[in-house]
């Protein structure tokens, strides 16, 4: 059963229990009014008659009881009373009616001596008639016992009056019962029904994933908490939700940011072994060179020859080495690094990225701190990692500037470039791992990650600044050993 019409039931069984507990108060009340007022017209009439009596008896022809019952009965009275005569022995002497055939009730003989002088009431039936009968004595004019006189009042009209109120009653009880019922349907569909079906609805959203679902307070205080809640559960699940989606995004990144590293570590692998095959016959090439340079003279026209193969065979072998060096396992070794070197030589490896035809990137060498102490190998990484995102949001054609300097007795290296610049609601996440701005395919998020840690390892930090004229600019420090070394 729907709570809307247990309320409605339960508010009308009230109201009728209340209504019908009412309507007979009422009656009863009514009643009691309408008899006491019967009582009090029949004491007056009997008082009277028993008055008149006292001057004239009932068996007197010249006394016409018929005549003086009619002057003082009630004219409303539709039932005119009966008055009944007993002796002095208490028995009936005769029956008085105005207007009326005498009404159907045993006259019995009655006991005079139990009267007192208000008279004795009761109340009789007939059938399925009532009867109010109150009986006075009759005295003389000396005081002495002429007999007695009974007043019979029907109760017909009290009975029809009662009926009619009762009607008028039952009838407006019915009236303000089905008015009460449409208003509290009424209400109850407004202030409970439709909130309700609201809530409904919005949790059948809820359940089918939209979490976006919000509900309007309705007005009613004890629902609202309810949808207060029940919003609120709401936001909860969407938080979930898109924490829960932030997570399966990063695992996802993170599992393909892991699949490139292996295929970089393999590709690495394979450039180390490489490297190593073309070295072996990139000596042999150097070496015959060489004999055959030493067997020319030095006006020989082929000298030249033999010098450039000379020549390019050394820069080949000397990419090789750098090949080698970095791509070497991480075992930390701490030494006097020369910055200058180690920054070309990084330089050059990012050069082989690109053709020379489409690379015209410049790196312009500030340093007044030319040498610190540190891991030559993690410093070279980081020197890569930080150009190549330069080179890389340059295309190749652009300038960076790299500064060294003591700052507060520490040592700072600037990277500063000319490019397009972080975005500064990106500033912060550059250095988390996986993160990155560029194109799928373009970059693993782990350069900068990469970056931060070997800074850390050497006792350093780094943050990104804002650049005059745009541009991205990093700034390292690193602290100074004892020797007053930077490191």
């Amino acid at each position: 059963m729907r709570i809307a019409t247990r309320i409605f039931l339960y508010l009308f069984t009230l109201i009728a229990i209340a209504s019908a507990t009412l309507g007979y108060v009422s009656v009863q009340d009514e009643r009691t009014h309408l008899l006491s007022g019967v009582r009090s017209e029949a004491r007056l009439m009997a008082r009277a008659l028993a008055s008149v009596l006292r001057f004239y008896h009932p068996g007197d022809p010249s006394v016409d009881l018929d005549r003086l019952l009619a002057d003082i009965a009630p004219r409303n009275w539709p039932t005119p009373p009966m008055l009944r005569f007993y002796d002095r022995e208490g028995a009936p002497l005769g029956i008085a009616c105005a207007e009326c055939n005498p009404l159907a009730l045993p006259h019995n003989r009655i006991d005079l001596a139990s009267l007192f002088e208000d008279g004795r009431e009761e109340f009789r039936e007939s059938g399925l008639e009532q009867f109010f009968s109150i009986t006075v004595p009759v005295r003389g004019a000396g005081g002495s016992h002429q007999g007695a006189l009974e007043v019979v009042l029907p109760l017909q009209q009290i009975n029809q009056t009662l009926a009619g109120t009762t009607r008028r009653f039952l009838l407006f009880t019915l009236i303000l019962i089905s008015g009460l019922g449409a208003i509290i349907i009424f209400i109850v569909r407004w202030n409970i029904t439709q909130p309700l079906s609201q809530l409904v609805g919005a949790a059948r959203q809820l359940g089918s994933g939209d979490l976006a679902q919000r509900i309007e307070p309705s007005g009613v205080p004890d629902l609202d908490q309810l949808v207060d809640e029940l919003n609120r559960m709401a936001v909860g699940l969407e938080e979930q939700h898109r924490s829960r989606e932030n997570f399966y995004q990063q695992k996802l990144a993170l599992e393909r940011g892991l699949r490139h590293a292996e295929k970089l570590a393999s590709i690495g692998q394979l450039t180390s072994g490489l490297a190593h095959e073309i070295g072996t016959p990139l000596n042999v090439i150097s070496g015959r060179a060489e004999q055959l340079l030493n067997k020319l003279g030095p006006d020989d026209s082929g000298r030249r020859a033999l010098e450039s193969i000379i020549r390019q065979s050394e820069q080949i072998a000397g990419l090789i080495e750098r090949l080698l060096a970095f791509s070497r396992q991480d075992i930390k070794c701490w030494e006097e690094i020369d910055l200058a070197g180690i920054l070309k030589e990084s330089f050059s490896l990012c050069q082989m990225r690109f053709s020379r035809s489409d690379f015209s990137f410049k790196l312009d060498l500030e340093l007044s701190v030319t040498r610190m102490t540190g891991d030559s190998n993690a410093m070279r990484q980081l020197f890569v990692n930080l150009m190549l995102n330069s080179i890389q949001a340059l295309a190749g054609q652009g300038e960076l500037r790299v500064i060294s300097e003591m700052v507060n007795e520490r040592l700072a290296i600037v990277f500063e470039d000319n490019g397009p610049g972080i975005p500064e609601n990106a500033r912060d996440k550059v250095f988390v791992p996986f993160f990155t701005t560029k194109d799928v395919g373009e970059g693993t998020g782990l350069g900068l990650f990469i970056v931060a840690n070997i800074v850390e390892e050497h006792a350093g930090d780094i943050h990104i600044e804002e650049r005059t004229g745009g541009g991205a600019r990093f700034v390292m420090t690193f602290p100074l050993q004892g020797d007053g070394r930077a490191r």
